[in-house]
């Protein structure tokens, strides 16, 4: 079509696009004039209707006592949604795809993005400083495996130091004048400091602190100092340390459980233990505070072994876990007695070895034509605090050259949620830097060479064929499967260790097949609100709460996560004076990304947290998605979640032409606007009267003729 655009003006033309298949479609749009033309090509990307449900199996391939090996895995979903005369489907049509990756040692891929962060690797946002330091942190043991392994990389490296620069002038965005760190940025929220987040931002900020690094990377000494001063003070006469506001993290917590027969006050085994692992990684600290760090460190290794029948009685596995760490990190008299004490609370099942508070059950598989097929697993009900404690194990295990550390490593890579980590973010770095430390010890990548061939059921008479060897070892290769569907057998030969994966996704649009789980921790409730010309207003109303008081009478910061329908936004500048107004209750932060809005509350508790924000139309889109989905978690613990749908039939019920997307619309306000025409109140009673009065005269003189 034709359009008419005078010199030195710009018009706006709505195109119409109908996407005719899910994924990356690229779009290019002609113009031409007399005298030139141009033209720009962009990308949409279109996914399938529904709530996303995630699986994920992960295996570690052993051929270092044998020359080949076959694995077999069940992708667990039907070559057809279609139920047998029922209406329901299994999962939304196409929506069904898999990915196959392999990696060339136990620790993972070396920067599988760049950088790699919270979103990246485990699907998380990050807004607070914890989330941010782990990010962080993952970046410079990435740094730190390749210096380790010998796989230096100048190109990676540079990347990864300008990011590592980006994250840590971002996180003195969070620091306090007084030296601390808050979880959220306190210039308009009022974000309490933490000691529990202080303590690892100095540890972490510590271990990054090298001299070869100072021409790259230098982090001021002065923050880390005035950080472990700030902790000190948070230090009873007894030895333990004290947090002083309530945890995000309730593994933190735990101890807060014991016994009060013991009659100890204040007591937190797996914060002091958290601190003195801290203050082990500083000991060497100038300016005079080496001296109050050694004392702080034996009065807390005092207070840890007068406590440690309390341990070995009452204690959780973590708790265990975290001291035997923390007492042989810093060569306490009683550490070999906290080692036994954590072997005690191991689990050995199906040649694998790990540490939790309850038994896990084994990677699941079943038979189909005599062949054990590898299932995808499901939450399990302590997933964080199980890896994490494991991880903790596997430091302690790898320093004193035990024997079982093999098993323990196969257990951490069956757990693995996503290709680059785990659960959440406090557990995966542990668990990223104890195989990290435990590769370091062996040598057998040294000798690692393998042929990986893969064979998919959705992909008949095809195979690929991936090799690993010196040159990419740790780079993350990987195999699309759209149409997912049936199984998949891999055969390995060669030498040495992989991880092998697989990440299956499809999304439903009914309530009984999402998802369940492991524990119900929280209340969700969802409302919407449609209003405007053509629904281009849309107010959500969201109440959520904590009902697993069993486990703790508040849960970890919790963050509400609600998808928004595409062409709709809302304003930051919205959010952050919603959080301003402090009408919510623990509300701390909000975040619009990407047809998402995210709100990070410090807690919830039994009573109900609502709150509800409007979002506008941006872009005409019709008929969009009609399923949206909402999740409510534990960010520490993202096991405890409950996630429902929203129908948003008002939108998806939508043409084109209703929302104004066309350029060819006859009827649309926009492109047949008039003028708006201003009429005085006198005038319009004027003429209403004189309208009824000659109403009045023509009823009379029909009333004549009758």
């Amino acid at each position: 079509f034709f359009i008419f655009i005078k010199a030195q003006d710009a018009a706006q033309v709505y195109i119409p696009i109908v996407p005719t298949r899910l994924g990356d479609i690229h779009v290019t749009i002609y113009a031409s004039t007399l005298i030139g033309k141009d033209e720009i090509t962009r990308k949409l990307h279109v996914e399938a209707d529904g709530l996303p449900q995630h699986r994920h199996q992960s295996v570690l391939l052993d051929l270092s006592n044998r020359a080949y090996t076959f694995q077999y895995m069940h992708v667990n979903i039907t070559e057809t949604p279609i139920i047998p005369y029922e209406y329901d489907r299994y999962y939304v049509y196409g929506s069904n795809k898999a990915s196959i990756s392999i990696v060339g040692d136990v620790v993972g891929p070396i920067f599988p993005t760049m950088p790699v962060n919270a979103t990246s690797l485990l699907h998380l946002p990050m807004d607070s400083a914890e989330q941010n330091m782990f990010s962080f942190a993952v970046n410079m043991y990435t740094l730190l495996y390749m210096r380790y392994t010998q796989q230096k990389n100048k190109t990676l490296q540079r990347d990864a130091f300008h990011y590592l620069n980006v994250g840590y002038q971002r996180q003195l965005s969070f620091l306090q004048p007084d030296g601390s760190f808050s979880t959220f940025r306190s210039d308009w929220n009022n974000s309490a400091s933490s000691v529990w987040l202080t303590a690892y931002c100095a540890r972490i900020l510590q271990e990054a602190s090298f001299y070869e690094w100072e021409n790259y990377i230098y982090i001021d000494p002065v923050v880390i100092a005035r950080a472990v001063e700030w902790v000190l003070k948070h230090q009873t006469e007894e030895g333990s340390f004290y947090e002083t506001t309530w945890m995000p993290d309730r593994k933190y917590n735990s101890s807060l459980n014991f016994d009060r027969n013991y009659g100890v006050s204040q007591r937190n085994i797996t914060l002091t233990a958290h601190v003195l692992i801290t203050l082990e990684s500083v000991k060497d600290l100038t300016s005079g505070l080496s001296s109050k760090v050694d004392i702080a460190a034996k009065k807390a290794i005092q207070w840890l072994e007068r406590n440690m029948d309390l341990i070995e009685d009452k204690g959780d596995t973590f708790d265990t876990a975290i001291v035997a760490y923390a007492l042989m990190k810093i060569k306490a008299p009683n550490a070999e007695r906290a080692f036994i004490a954590l072997s005690k609370k191991s689990t050995l099942a199906g040649g694998l070895l790990y540490f939790a508070r309850k038994n896990v059950p084994q990677p699941p598989f079943k038979m189909e034509n005599q062949r054990p097929f590898l299932l995808p697993r499901l939450p399990y009900e302590y997933d964080s605090e199980n890896i994490e404690a494991t991880a903790y194990a596997l430091m302690v295990y790898v320093e004193r050259q035990e024997l079982w550390v093999d098993n323990i490593v196969r257990w951490l890579n069956t757990q693995r949620l996503w290709d680059g980590g785990w659960a959440s973010t406090s557990d995966t770095a542990n668990a990223m830097k104890a195989l990290i430390e435990y590769t370091s010890a062996q040598r057998i990548r040294d000798i690692s060479s393998l042929s990986v061939k893969i064979e998919a059921t959705s992909l008949p008479g095809k195979s690929q064929l991936l090799y690993v060897n010196d040159k990419n070892r740790a780079r993350l290769q990987h195999i699309e499967i759209p149409n997912a569907w049936g199984t998949v057998k891999v055969d390995a030969r060669g030498t040495g260790y992989a991880i092998l994966q697989m990440h299956v996704q499809y999304n439903v649009d009914i309530e009984k097949f999402q998802t369940q789980p492991p524990v119900k921790a929280f209340d969700l409730v969802t409302k919407q609100f449609f209003y405007g010309r053509n629904q281009s207003h849309i107010t959500y109303v969201s109440c959520q709460r904590w009902t697993n008081l069993n486990e703790s009478e508040r849960s970890g910061m919790a963050v509400l996560d609600v998808t928004i329908p595409t062409g709709y936004i809302v304003q930051q500048q919205d959010l952050d004076a919603y959080i301003i107004s402090r009408r919510v209750r623990n509300l701390q932060r909000a975040k619009f990304h990407e047809r998402k809005v995210f709100f990070y509350f410090d807690y919830l508790d039994s009573e109900d947290t609502c709150v509800n924000f409007t979002v506008e139309r941006w872009f005409p889109v019709a008929n969009m998605s009609r399923y949206l989905a909402v999740r409510v978690y534990d960010y520490y613990a993202p096991e405890r979640f409950n996630e429902t749908l929203i129908d948003s039939l008002s939108s998806y019920a939508l043409d084109i032409c209703n929302v104004c997307g066309s350029s060819q619309c006859p009827y649309c306000w926009i492109y047949n606007s008039a003028t708006r025409l201003s009429v005085p109140l006198f005038t319009l009673i004027a003429a209403s009267f004189v309208l009824l009065l000659r109403n009045m005269r023509f009823m009379q003189y029909f009333d004549h003729f009758v």
